[in-house]
């Protein structure tokens, strides 16, 4: 049979924090010729939180088996700046259709319609239902990102980052655990299944805007 090609999109939206003031840096003192005064130069480090998307895709184009096609696609989001952070994530379909007929699993074993995933999360993971994104609730904390991307698959197409074939999934405080990683679809029949999209996007939050992960993002999202 002809395999069908399932494409995973990705469009990671990276909420900008505002400005963090780490406290003041003793003055620098700008000496001009002929000028009595000294004149102060205080200034401050404004300082974001940033993520990438990580995936595990190992294999985009499966086979499919009968009307039914199972795929590994492992979604993490990684903190790549230097203030710890929240984050949350949202999926979305390209096709409401193809949603009704995906279930998604976090263990390869237990599958759950997309409807009713939101209920058997994975550990550190909740939903939203009156802004459709599920939230991680713990801190991503930050750690050596120029080192851990260079063992990472880079793909310029689209700009994410990949595990690399047989790579282990990482299991560290700055990533968090995988929100999803087995997809599996059913079509009504052979001659229904098509391709189609699973765009994934996520955001952060600097940690100090709230208590907890819901604190945070109710007040970094109010302004």
């Amino acid at each position: 049979m002809k395999k069908t090609n399932f494409k995973g999109k990705l469009m990671a939206g990276i909420l900008a924090a505002l400005a963090f003031s780490v406290g003041t840096i003793p003055a620098a003192m700008a000496y001009m010729t002929d000028i009595a005064e000294t004149m102060d130069n205080p200034f401050t480090i404004a300082l974001d939180s940033t993520s990438e998307i990580v995936e595990k895709y190992p294999d985009p184009d499966p086979d499919p088996d009968g009307n039914i096609t199972s795929y590994e696609k492992s979604v993490q989001v990684i903190n790549t700046g230097y203030i710890d952070e929240y984050v949350r994530v949202r999926l979305d379909f390209t096709e409401d259709d193809i949603r009704n007929k995906t279930a998604f699993s976090w263990d390869g074993t237990n599958f759950y319609t997309v409807e009713d995933y939101k209920n058997h999360l994975p550990e550190g993971w909740v939903y939203d239902d009156s802004d459709g994104y599920y939230y991680y609730t713990k801190i991503v904390e930050t750690g050596d990102w120029e080192a851990v991307k260079k063992t990472l698959r880079y793909d310029e197409a689209t700009g994410q980052y990949f595990y690399k074939n047989g790579q282990q999934i990482m299991e560290t405080a700055m990533i968090t655990t995988p929100l999803v990683r087995y997809v599996r679809t059913t079509f009504d029949s052979p001659q229904d299944m098509r391709s189609y999209g699973l765009n994934v996007y996520s955001e952060s939050c600097p940690f100090y805007f709230g208590n907890d992960y819901s604190g945070a993002w109710d007040n970094y999202l109010a302004g």
